[in-house]
């Protein structure tokens, strides 16, 4: 357990640790909406916007700057900024309710 302003947290999991997580992904995000625009008008043109999203998600995986889920949040992120459909392997699981 790891102590902030006197509440216990796990490791890596304080708000502080959170919120600066969030701003790296929401910078990637940013860094990945130029280069999906860019891709969309010029040698990717062909292709949709949700596929052009869609095939930045292994190599950002790749890199491993990111876990899986922060990789594919900052996909559903830039799809977010560019109002752009959300790639199927990146939307968020459908809950159907209590049972």
């Amino acid at each position: 357990m790891v102590e902030n302003e006197g509440r216990y947290y796990e490791p890596s999991r304080t708000p502080p640790e959170i919120a600066s997580r969030w701003e790296v992904c929401d910078d990637l995000a940013v860094k990945l909406q130029g280069k999906a625009l860019e891709s969309s008008t010029g040698k990717r043109a062909h292709m949709s916007k949700a596929d052009i999203l869609e095939q930045y998600l292994p190599r950002l995986i790749a890199t491993r700057w990111t876990s899986e889920a922060e990789a594919r949040w900052i996909i559903r992120r830039t799809a977010e900024k560019l109002g752009w459909p959300v790639p199927p392997s990146c939307k968020e699981p459908q809950t159907s309710g209590p049972t």
